[in-house]
């Protein structure tokens, strides 16, 4: 079982209980203030405790829970964090297909000989959510995406589930036509009239009368009530960058220690880009201090770069000629742009040895795992290491 899907929690409302730490444990309704026209976005779970329901009138939540806190929704706010869960997900898999801003499918065929099984995959990402960015993701795991996201559904909240062949001859006959993907609440409004409330009704009726109300999607339809689907993950369009960041726990002031943070980074997206035979063009970095002020600066090079000293060579420039250099970060993040395929490149940015150190260190990560082989610079930093797993110093 290899397919993903991933989704955050109650999102817009667990962003801003992570913005608002006193908010946590209350109601909190994303969508308008009491008074206006709106509906709700979400809801937090203990706002849903009273009844409250997305895509309900504003008024009717405040009517169902008065002492809830109403916000109006913060979108830049909610696409800066989604970005942030995006660059998670994007450590672990590169076949990535986006839902929504807060949910996405990943294909993790390619990643168990660095990560694992598909079930320590989905625990690493609940994982690293929850610790970089105290959020909550639920996790569902099967062989095809409509059984994944249906994992996801059963879990909820905070959820990791499998969906197995046991899962799917025990539970999948006795859910509701809803869980159908693609069937709404009209569409099953006019099977109920029918007779037809659960998956095993409607596996159990004539095919004239499914056609006359599913029409030319009715064996797509039959298909996903036995649990098959083939459709692909797909990936949009072609990547136009790679990025990773890290939330610190506290702030970090300490300049080695943020140096060692940033060559951690530039790391992980050589690897990235060599794994994915790409050359980088342009290389970015984002800061981001205590008060949230966050400043990105960029250097576009005439010729590609994959190795991971020149990465950090020009990361490292770029830090050390910002506004910030000297004052303490809450995040920091590197990401590569212009990308383009390693055969296209006529001429490459390296220097020889490192590129030859980066080509050996690739092969025994993929043959031992990522984590078991550091540059021993970053060893003795506490934020680039994570628990006591073994290390080889090169």
């Amino acid at each position: 079982m290899n397919i993903l899907h991933c989704d955050l929690d109650a999102f817009f409302a667990s962003v801003e209980q992570r913005y608002h730490p006193e908010w946590k444990g209350k109601p909190v309704i994303v969508g308008g203030q009491p008074g206006s026209r709106g509906v709700v976005s979400t809801c937090s779970y203990e706002a849903r405790a009273y009844g409250v329901r997305s895509a309900m009138p504003i008024n009717q939540a405040y009517r169902l829970c008065p002492q809830g806190i109403y916000l109006l929704p913060d979108l830049p706010k909610y696409q800066e964090v989604s970005q942030q869960v995006f660059t998670i997900l994007q450590r672990y898999s590169p076949i990535i297909e986006t839902i929504s801003i807060d949910e996405a499918f990943l294909d993790v065929s390619a990643s168990h000989l660095l990560f694992g099984s598909s079930a320590q995959i989905a625990s690493m990402i609940k994982e690293d959510v929850a610790r970089e960015l105290g959020l909550s993701i639920s996790v569902g795991i099967a062989a095809n995406k409509f059984l994944a996201k249906l994992a996801t559904n059963l879990s909820k909240p905070d959820g990791l589930l499998e969906m197995g062949e046991e899962q799917i001859r025990d539970i999948l006959p006795r859910l509701p036509v809803t869980e159908i993907w693609g069937i709404g609440s009209k569409t099953a409004l006019r099977l109920k009239r029918v007779g037809i409330i659960t998956i095993a009704d409607l596996l159990a009726s004539p095919r004239s009368q499914l056609e006359g109300i599913l029409g030319s999607n009715t064996d797509f339809y039959i298909r996903l009530c036995k649990g098959q689907d083939t459709r692909p993950v797909e990936v949009e369009s072609k990547r136009q960058s790679l990025g990773n960041e890290i939330t610190f726990p506290q702030d970090l002031a300490d300049q080695e220690e943020i140096q060692q943070v940033l060559l951690e980074l530039c790391c992980r997206i050589g690897y990235r880009i060599r794994q994915s035979s790409l050359m980088a063009h342009t290389i970015t970095i984002k800061m981001r201090t205590p008060d949230f002020k966050t400043l990105t600066r960029s250097k576009t090079l005439p010729q590609g770069v994959d190795a991971d000293l020149a990465i950090y060579d020009i990361a490292l420039d770029l830090y050390r000629n910002s506004d910030i250099i000297g004052s303490s970060l809450r995040l920091l993040g590197v990401s590569a742009g212009k990308l383009i395929d390693r055969n296209e490149e006529p001429g490459t940015l390296f220097y020889d040895k490192n590129q030859t150190l980066d080509g050996i260190m690739d092969d025994m990560k993929k043959k031992f795992g990522r984590e078991t082989i550091k540059r021993g610079s970053l060893l003795k930093s506490k934020h680039t290491n994570k628990g006591n797993k073994s290390e080889t110093i090169v």
